[in-house]
Formats: structure tokens, C-alpha cells, sequence
């Protein structure tokens, strides 16, 4: 059973909670298709009757729940051991945990917000929000606008597919799956040979000269010999009695 079936499994079982389980988890790992479950949100809602709002109720609960979680982990872990994390982790750097940083603190609530547009993307952007401390109920109210903007539009869709027959847009969906599937893979194998020839063409840095060799040892400046102090007896600047 693929990772859709089982899904649609869930959803089909637990009606509005495991709706939003589902959609939680989607955001938490990126994998799972939301795309392609929230239509089947609007297909059920028609199919028993329910308002739509009930579905887009229990699918932007479920993305505010699943981005919450994302957020915990970000304050949990801070910027020094999210770095720390990110050094274990194939195809990904330091360097990207900066540009995410850099990317929240330029647009914070909007960028929150408009991240629930790009898969992966509403993922990751909840990580910065949570090492910056974002207040919870303003980065729960971006992340409830953004999804259910986002949300709304397939709910809507699948709901008025329900209506006019659902069995059409079951064959649309999985064709549409397939086709969200093979993308996915084809942006991770891109995006992977991208790193790796990133890698392998990044220049190693070449000791300088100053640092192939060895540090000398500060010489300390020798201070003049005191001068000598005059014979008892004898003027100052007359030669001595060897110099005679």
C-alpha cells in the first residue's frame, strides 16, 4: 500500500480528525501527497452531505498542527545545534540554514504565511520561526491564513467534483498522484546532482604562504646596556686608567 492509499485509508476511517492527522503529517514529512488528499477532503464532505466548511475546518487545523510541531523542534534545537544537525545530513549545508534565516528575518509573518503555497517549502520556513522565537499565536495565525487560502482551493475543488461524481475525480487524482510522484523524484535527483557537482567544483582552500610556514618567535628588542657609573675619584669623561 502506497503512502497516498494509506492516507485516503485513514481519512476514510476517521472522517474530520484523521483528515487532519493526515494533513498534519504532510507537513511535518513533505513526502505525503496533501495535494492530492485535499480534494478527496471535499469529495467526502459532499458525498455525506456536510457543509464544506467542515473539511477546510479540519485540514487548516491539521496544517497549523503539523507546522506547530515543525515550529517546537526549531525552538527546541536553536540555530547552533540545528547547524550541528544539518553537518550530518546528506545534500544539505550550513549555508542553507542561513539563507532560511536571512529569508525570516527579512519577511517574517508573510514569509510564514505565503510558505503554505510551496510544498517543502511550508516545512522548512516553520524551523527559522521557531530558532527566532516567533510568538506561537502569530505563527499559528500565518500558517492558519496561508493553509487555509491554500487549503480552500482544492477543498473547493473536490467538493464541487463530489457533487457533479466523484468517480470522475478519483481517476483524475491518482492520474494527478502519479504525475506529483514523479516530479518529486525527478526535483530530488536534480537538486541532488546540483549539490554534488556544487561540491565537487567548490575550490579547497589553499594554505597562503604565512600559513605553510611555521610562526617565528617574536624577538623581543634588546634595551641599551646602562651606562657605567664613574669611578669614585675620577671626573666623568676622563679616560680611565686602562685607557691611559
Amino acid at each position: 500500500m502506497d503512502v497516498t492509499a494509506l492516507a485516503l485509508a485513514l481519512m476514510e476511517l476517521l472522517g474530520g480528525p484523521g483528515t487532519a492527522l493526515v494533513i498534519a503529517a504532510e507537513a511535518v514529512f513533505p513526502p505525503v501527497p496533501g495535494e492530492v488528499l485535499l480534494p478527496f477532503a471535499g469529495v467526502s464532505a459532499a458525498a455525506t452531505g456536510q457543509s464544506v466548511l467542515v473539511p477546510l475546518a479540519w485540514t487548516t487545523a491539521g496544517s497549523v498542527l503539523g507546522g506547530l510541531a515543525v515550529y517546537g523542534v526549531g525552538r527546541a534545537l536553536g540555530l547552533r545545534r540545528t547547524r550541528a544537525l544539518v553537518r550530518r545530513l546528506p545534500l544539505l549545508e550550513e549555508r542553507d540554514v542561513d539563507a532560511a534565516m536571512r529569508f525570516f528575518a527579512r519577511w517574517g509573518f508573510p514569509a510564514v504565511a505565503l510558505a503554505r503555497f510551496v510544498p517543502m517549502v511550508r516545512t522548512f520556513i516553520s524551523i527559522p520561526a521557531g530558532i527566532e522565537r516567533m510568538p506561537v499565536w502569530l505563527f499559528a495565525l500565518a500558517t492558519g491564513l496561508g493553509s487555509g487560502i491554500w487549503n480552500a482551493v482544492f477543498v473547493v475543488a473536490g467538493y464541487l467534483f463530489g457533487q457533479a461524481g466523484g468517480e470522475l475525480l478519483e481517476g483524475f487524482v491518482r492520474s494527478y498522484s502519479a504525475i506529483v510522484a514523479v516530479i518529486g523524484v525527478l526535483a530530488l535527483v536534480g537538486f541532488s546532482l546540483q549539490r554534488l557537482r556544487t561540491r565537487r567544483d567548490r575550490p579547497d582552500a589553499a594554505p597562503s604562504a604565512s600559513d605553510a610556514q611555521p610562526p617565528q618567535e617574536r624577538q623581543e628588542p634588546q634595551e641599551p646596556p646602562p651606562p657605567r657609573e664613574p669611578t669614585p675619584g675620577r671626573e666623568p669623561g676622563a679616560p680611565s686608567t686602562l685607557e691611559e
